[in-house]
């Protein structure tokens, strides 16, 4: 049996601009309001200009941290442009990655860097991402594992000890997300997110060949973040997929859910998705 679908309440598209009044009032009067289902993509997608983007989409995964450092000036572009609480920022990679991403004016990193190890190079890049995580109204720091970050014991009490005692909270300013490697199981993974207090972010899109139960149903969470990697796809999603994604999404209705497209047609996926919600 189905269940009600969770309202979605992210930024209305031109085709449907001319919305009441009071129901604007009353959004102003509560900005901290926490939306049930918040859609967006990794990056925001060639030829697509911020502006734009924000008036259609409601969240937006942005990985402008990173690879290095960046200038105040660059932050304050994002600042007039980005709502509060839309912006999920990539953790930078010494926190994650033992190998670093190709490019120039990298952060430092050294030996001791990535997969979720506590060292100086991890440490100096905490104070930075705070102040960014500030500067934007980030709602989320989202960390990436890398593919071969295996799910072995020792990895995690690596997570335990970086989630308890490196990236807290308090130290990040905002709520935590973690990406697990392409080797996590989905369920065990989401129930180590929750003893660490985060959040898991999953792509319930994949599923392992024959499997007869779908891992996604039923769990644990106070919160959900689906990544949509769309390995594989070429061209927008079917509808199909769509809409086993949109009746996923119907049976958590009550937790606040993110959709992040990393998918190749991410900006038509997003806003399929949305404009799928909206008409159902």
């Amino acid at each position: 049996m189905r269940r009600r679908r969770a309202p979605y309440e992210g930024p209305l598209t031109d085709a449907t601009d001319n919305h009441d009044d009071d129901h604007d009032a009353e959004r102003a009067e509560n900005p901290d309001e926490i939306e049930a289902i918040r859609i967006g993509t990794v990056d925001v997608p060639a030829r697509i200009d911020r502006d734009r983007y924000f008036r259609e989409l409601s969240y937006l995964e942005l990985s402008l941290l990173f690879a290095g450092p960046v200038k105040p000036a660059v932050l304050a572009k994002w600042i007039n442009v980005a709502p509060p609480k839309s912006i999920g920022l990539v953790a930078p990679f010494p926190l994650t990655q033992r190998k670093p991403p190709a490019g120039t004016k990298l952060w430092s990193h050294d030996a001791s860097s990535g997969d979720f190890r506590i060292s100086d190079t991890a440490r100096a890049v905490v104070a930075p991402l705070r102040d960014a995580v500030t500067t934007l109204a980030a709602r989320y720091v989202v960390f990436r594992s890398s593919e071969s970050f295996s799910p072995s014991a020792a990895n995690r009490d690596l997570l335990r000890r970086f989630f308890g005692e490196l990236a807290t909270p308090e130290a990040i300013g905002t709520s935590r997300v973690w990406v697990p490697g392409g080797l996590w199981e989905p369920r065990a993974a989401a129930t180590l997110a929750n003893e660490l207090g985060v959040t898991c972010a999953l792509d319930p899109l994949v599923r392992a060949p024959g499997e007869m139960h779908d891992p996604f149903e039923d769990l644990e969470a106070s919160s959900l973040y689906f990544r949509i990697e769309g390995a594989g796809r070429a061209g927008p999603m079917r509808s199909e997929r769509l809409e086993d994604l949109a009746a996923l999404l119907e049976s958590y209705a009550g937790i606040p859910i993110t959709v992040s497209f990393a998918s190749p047609e991410r900006w038509a996926d997003a806003r399929n998705l949305q404009k799928l919600l909206r008409d159902g």
